[in-house]
């Protein structure tokens, strides 16, 4: 069975879902409609009082006149005279006055009721009711019939009527004598208070329907605009977190690329280190020893000769350390245009290794920032450095392209798949400072090896 609070928290939960404008029309419905109904009713019951309040005052001018000379001569025993008696049964006798007022009460101040027109009641003595009492107070009291009271059931009444009670006055003294109540029929009266009450109603409900019609316009154009600016919010909010997850990626991105900026020179200084050591020094190392020879040796010719291999080996420690020199130190291309860069790069590998490359060149000659021509030419450097190293000496080719603002450097080779080398440095920074290098100035990097074919390649756009 469904707890009672879960169903509240589910409604709850729907009422919070809808729009701010549906959620007027039903509160504000709800709330007007309650209004309504409490207006009408008020409304109704304060001109039905006013109705009957001057409905008395009509039937009190006129009854004065003629009910109150019947009083006048009022016996010993307080008992209405002979004259007194054909006087109010002529009354009551008229057509015209019985058919809008049926019955009539005369009453003392104790109860006893002098006259009526009803059998058997005349010289009764019941309690006073309200109005009685009212008008003996000098007031004229209108109401309409209380069918629980005794006097209703005194008089076997079954219909409705108003009842207007009338204090009647010794024209000597002032004196309130009696009180006359008359029994008016309903059915003119209650004509006209349906008729201003269906009055006051339509009012009400007219008045009330453009008032929330309004006011409802006005609500849902408000709801609309929140609700759009709503949604112009949560897609600024949607844009700012990918803004903000797009700057942690790049920090990340920034933070690993200075980190391998760090290790990439410290491992670009060992290399260096290495081959210094492990080939200059080293003959040089073998040359000087080989200067111990000469001093022992006493014959010019065997002099010579050992001379003459310190020579050799001097020059290819000097051809050594040029060739380090080469690869580490950049050439002057401030002033050269991206076609010329381009040619550069290759033509200095091609005067190193004296290989074969296959160029399909479609770059226009456009000057680009320093550290894009910086980024190409190494990229070129040291993509033709790992082909001729770890490939095979035939099929290495390059290809560049500018077209619409994005330049795509590839250069491809061969090799042999048993005998693929691990992606190691050899006289460059490797395939891993080249990707680090691309990426810092807005590039694409990308290194594919498959099916004896070794591609890498670059992109970079707005150039």
């Amino acid at each position: 069975m469904i707890d009672l609070g879960d169903r509240l928290k589910r409604l709850k939960e729907k009422w919070n879902r809808f729009p701010l404008a549906h959620k007027f029309a039903i509160s504000g419905a709800a709330v007007t409609l309650a209004a309504m109904l409490l207006s009408g009713i008020l409304t109704t019951t304060v001109m039905t009082e006013l109705v009957l309040a001057r409905r008395g005052d009509v039937v009190f001018a006129a009854a004065q006149r003629v009910l109150s000379p019947a009083v006048q001569d009022l016996g010993p025993s307080g008992s209405i005279t002979r004259q007194g008696l054909d006087q109010l049964d002529a009354i009551m006798s008229d057509e015209t006055f019985a058919a809008e007022f049926p019955y009539l009460d005369l009453w003392l101040s104790d109860g006893t009721i002098l006259y009526s027109n009803a059998p058997g009641l005349t010289t009764h003595r019941l309690d006073l009711p309200p109005e009685v009492r009212r008008a003996f107070e000098g007031k004229v009291a209108v109401g309409f019939t209380d069918i629980a009271s005794a006097d209703y059931r005194e008089h076997q009444l079954s219909t409705d009527y108003i009842e207007i009670s009338l204090p009647l006055r010794d024209l000597g003294t002032g004196e309130i004598v009696a009180v006359a109540q008359l029994r008016e029929v309903t059915t003119s009266l209650e004509s006209d208070l349906w008729s201003l009450t269906i009055a006051s109603w339509v009012t009400a409900m007219v008045v009330t329907s453009v008032m929330v019609v309004i006011l409802f316009s006005i609500v849902l154009e408000g709801s609309r605009k929140i609700e759009r600016q709503g949604r112009i919010l949560s897609k600024r909010l949607a844009q700012s977190h990918a803004r903000a997850a797009r700057h942690r990626e790049l920090k990340a991105e920034a933070q690993r690329a200075s980190q391998s900026v760090t290790e990439l020179t410290d491992k670009h200084l060992r290399t260096i280190g290495t081959d210094l050591h492990d080939g200059p020094a080293q003959s040089i190392s073998f040359a000087v020893l080989r200067l111990d020879q000469i001093r022992r040796l006493s014959r010019t010719n065997e002099r010579n000769a050992v001379v003459s291999d310190i020579e050799d080996i001097l020059r290819d420690a000097l051809f050594e350390i040029r060739s380090i020199a080469v690869a580490v130190v950049l050439p002057d291309i401030a002033d050269l245009n991206l076609e010329q860069v381009i040619d550069r790069a290759i033509q200095q590998h091609v005067l190193r290794t004296e290989s074969v490359i296959a160029v399909d060149s479609m770059v226009e000659p456009v000057h680009v920032p320093p550290e894009v021509a910086v980024c190409v030419f190494r990229f070129i450097q040291e993509g033709l450095n790992n082909a001729f190293h770890h490939g095979l000496p035939e099929g290495q080719a390059l290809s560049a392209m500018l077209q619409r603002g994005v330049l795509k450097l590839s250069i491809t080779n061969n090799y042999v798949e048993s005998e693929k080398a691990e992606r190691s440095d050899h006289l460059g920074i490797g395939l891993y400072g080249l990707r680090a290098r691309v990426q810092s100035v807005g590039g694409n990097f990308a290194f594919i090896q498959n099916n004896g074919h070794t591609r890498l390649e670059m992109w970079l756009r707005d150039v």
